[in-house]
């Protein structure tokens, strides 16, 4: 009896581990890829269409062959927002940045 509740308690501390880990993965991926303009592909994509990852309303500009995000003013989540270009690991996304005050 006292080996069952040893291997038990083990698993259930196991579980919960995993469970802090892959919590603490969903959250990174929400804080970097918030506000894409973009339509996501991978595990950012699914993110996206459960709506965990709101949208911007950004755009890339073509201008002589080139594609690039123009740092016009934007918004996500009602909040005023300023258009970056980053880079993930598969593609170039246009995000919108959401501009604090620091006090």
């Amino acid at each position: 009896m006292r080996v069952r509740r040893t291997v038990l308690v083990c698993l259930v501390c196991l579980f919960s581990l995993g469970a802090a880990g892959g919590v603490a993965a969903v959250l990174r991926t929400i804080g970097i890829y918030s506000g894409a303009c973009e339509k996501l592909s991978g595990f950012p994509g699914l993110l996206q269409a459960a709506a965990f990852v709101p949208a911007g309303t950004c755009s890339f500009v073509t201008q002589n062959k080139k594609t690039t995000c123009p740092p016009n003013a934007c918004t996500v989540d009602g909040k005023k927002g300023k258009c970056t270009e980053e880079t993930s690991l598969s593609q170039q996304v246009c995000v919108c940045r959401v501009q604090t005050i620091s006090r």
